[in-house]
């Protein structure tokens, strides 16, 4: 065989591998960054869900938020959750503070967020019934 077939026919099948390769590639990290979409707009959720919890009562709000903290969750939000759960279910109450520090957090971590002081502040407004 000629030497330039053969270079060239290398050359042809190093192109198509590496189209290949780079499709593969391409693929998966399109994959991967979908999957991470998904679990930080579930999560935005669940945050929001608990965080209109507090000083109020909505109970399958509640539910839906631990259960997808559980599902998407990192270990320690899933460890604070059930934490949670168990105060919740023991004492009939329970402060989220921790779940969503947690989650705010991982979320400001993940969206490249700057980083904000740890505390919380539930704002609230309470609408007082006036005389009839």
């Amino acid at each position: 065989m000629d030497w330039q077939f053969l270079l060239g026919l290398s050359t042809a099948i190093g192109a198509i591998a590496g189209w290949f390769v780079l499709h593969i590639l391409e693929g998966r990290r399109h994959r991967e960054n979908r999957r991470r979409e998904l679990i930080t707009q579930l999560l935005i959720e669940a945050y929001r869900r608990l965080e209109g919890c507090v000083e109020r009562s909505n109970p399958l709000d509640l539910e839906s938020a631990i259960a997808d903290i559980q599902l998407f969750g990192s270990r320690r939000q899933v460890e604070l959750a059930q934490a949670f759960a168990v105060q919740f279910a023991n004492e009939g109450s329970a402060i989220l503070d921790n779940v969503l520090v947690s989650l705010r957090d991982d979320l400001h971590r993940e969206l490249r967020l700057e980083a904000v002081p740890r505390t919380l502040m539930y704002f609230r407004i309470h609408e007082t019934q006036g005389d009839a």
